[in-house]
């Protein structure tokens, strides 16, 4: 058997014990490391510049991290150390620890600083300081700053010249704006802003850069299952930063091509009120900056369109409140002049009398009507009684077939009326799907219609669906949106303006007004054609 002599790890020491058991006790008796050793190596682990500065500026201790900076940066951390210096050697009232910030090149840095000294109470003698690079904290802070900016500039409307301004033309200029600072402030290049709509709870697209919009009948909710990531914020009101969009179930396509995006709530103060997604062919294109910007921007974003939203409402409420009081104030001379009227009629034998009466008694009673028929709000076509009496026809409009979509029967009806005086074949709808399917199905048999007259706001079917199914199928049909005070919940009279609207008219309009502008739509399309 092998002696101890041929395994010389287990000789043995002479108190008897194995020479392994004796190696093990010296690792166990050699001395751990000072605290100041290891004050000096957490120093160095840091990363960051640590150093101490005496009064004069001189650094007199620092770490590897310091050293490594470039003289420029090292001169500007030791004058941040001599102010603070300075500072506490002028009041002991300064706080301990004092903070500075400069720039060298296009790096930021922030220097902590507590003084240095030697009795407890005295004077300080140094600071003892570290460097910290705030480059990137600071460019956040840039950017949230920029965004900032621009959100305020989006609440500022100048009084006047948004008076003058009807809403489409209101939301025209925001949308300029929201779009401009999403491209510069934001960085985005394919983005859209959607709206819920607190009635259905659809996701109604508002502005759009460079995405494919939903084609015509396609539709997103505010549900989280089955409408994709916008679906997901918009119910949960919680973010969602998607670095690759195949694999992500839940993404539903926006642009061509894209491998990652960022969807983010619009929040009006504690309520979610719609979606800014933005995609990007690149991978990983978003990142929790983006994120955190971009919910910043979507909050003045919701703000500002709920400002816009509430000038509407204003304008709505104030005409039904003007109107209205009008109403209940001549009610009672309108039944003077109608029993007046009456009078008269049952006392005079003279027949043309009798008919002036008669006029007045019928005239009255049709005032009134129009009165409270207008304080139930923006719903008629004016001057159609008197335009039907004239029986004056323009003869661009024989023979023209002419498309009218609309939910309200009264509108529908009186469009569909003064259009076929004049001379046009009119097809009617009461909603926009019906209006929709005709207007496809005319174009596939090579008869497309003349012109397409359809209200913005339908159970349905929204006016920008109607248009674009038309200029889809029929470029050079012209399309005509009807809407309700400018009010346009969907905004399809802002998108369809951007693609080729013809006009849009705001209820109640004129017989007049329909007539000259289907007159011009009609004429520019027979130029075209011609």
């Amino acid at each position: 058997m092998p002696t101890d002599d041929q395994h010389p790890e287990r000789a043995h020491t002479p108190g008897g014990q194995p020479a392994e058991s004796a190696h093990r006790h010296e690792l166990r008796a050699t001395p751990p490391p000072s605290t100041e050793e290891r004050a000096a190596r957490a120093l160095e682990l840091l990363g960051q510049g640590v150093g101490i500065v005496e009064p004069s500026g001189e650094i007199v201790w620092m770490n590897q991290g310091l050293s490594r900076q470039s003289p420029e940066t090292m001169r500007r951390f030791s004058d941040a150390c001599v102010d603070a210096v300075r500072a506490w050697q002028r009041s002991r009232a300064t706080a301990a620890t004092l903070r500075s910030s400069f720039r060298v090149g296009t790096s930021w840095y922030d220097t902590v600083m507590t003084p240095l000294r030697r009795n407890g109470d005295g004077p300080a003698e140094g600071a003892v300081a570290l460097l910290v690079d705030a480059t990137a904290t600071r460019r956040v802070q840039d950017r949230l700053d920029a965004v900032d900016q621009a959100g305020v500039e989006l609440l500022q409307f100048d009084a006047e010249s948004v008076r003058t301004m009807n809403a489409p033309e209101r939301l025209r200029a925001l949308e300029g704006r929201v779009v401009a600072a999403t491209r510069s402030v934001l960085g985005f290049d394919h983005f859209e802003y959607r709206l819920t709509d607190r009635r259905t709870g659809q996701l109604e697209l508002v502005f759009c850069s460079g995405l494919v919009p939903l084609g015509i009948g396609e539709r997103i909710f505010a549900r989280a299952e089955g409408n994709g990531i916008s679906g997901v914020v918009a119910t949960t009101g919680l973010s969602v930063v998607c670095g690759e969009t195949e694999q992500d179930p839940r993404y539903v396509r926006g642009l061509p091509g894209a491998h990652s995006s960022l969807t983010v709530p619009l929040r009006l103060h504690d309520r979610v009120v719609g979606v800014l997604n933005a995609e990007s062919t690149d991978r990983d294109r978003f990142d929790d900056e983006d994120r955190l910007c971009a919910e910043l921007f979507g909050r003045y974003v919701a703000l500002s369109l709920n400002t816009l939203d509430m000038l509407v409402a204003e304008r709505c409420e104030t005409n039904r409140t003007i109107v209205g009081q009008l109403a209940r104030e001549t009610a009672t001379p309108l039944a003077g002049i109608a029993d007046d009227a009456r009078a008269l009629l049952a006392r005079s034998g003279d027949p043309e009398a009798a008919a002036i009466a008669a006029r007045l008694i019928e005239n009255a009673a049709k005032v009134d009507e129009l009165m409270r028929a207008a304080a139930k709000g923006p719903r008629g076509v004016l001057g159609a009684d008197d335009f039907m009496r004239e029986g004056m026809r323009d003869p661009v409009f024989e023979g023209r077939e002419v498309l009218v979509a609309d939910d309200e029967e009264s509108i529908r009806s009186t469009v569909r009326a003064v259009l076929e005086q004049q001379g046009c074949i009119v097809t009617e709808f009461a909603e926009g799907t019906s209006a929709i399917r005709a207007i496809r199905d005319r174009a596939a048999a090579g008869r497309p219609f003349d012109l397409v007259v359809s209200d913005v706001r339908m159970p349905d079917a929204n006016g920008y669906e109607v248009f674009k199914a038309t200029k889809d199928t029929s470029a050079a049909t012209p399309v005509m949106l009807m809407t309700a005070f400018g009010y346009d919940p969907n905004h399809s009279i802002v998108r369809s303006s951007q693609e080729g609207l013809h006009c849009f008219l705001f209820k109640p309009f004129q017989v007049s007004q329909l007539l000259e502008e289907a007159r011009k739509a009609l004429t520019e399309q027979i130029a075209r054609r011609g």
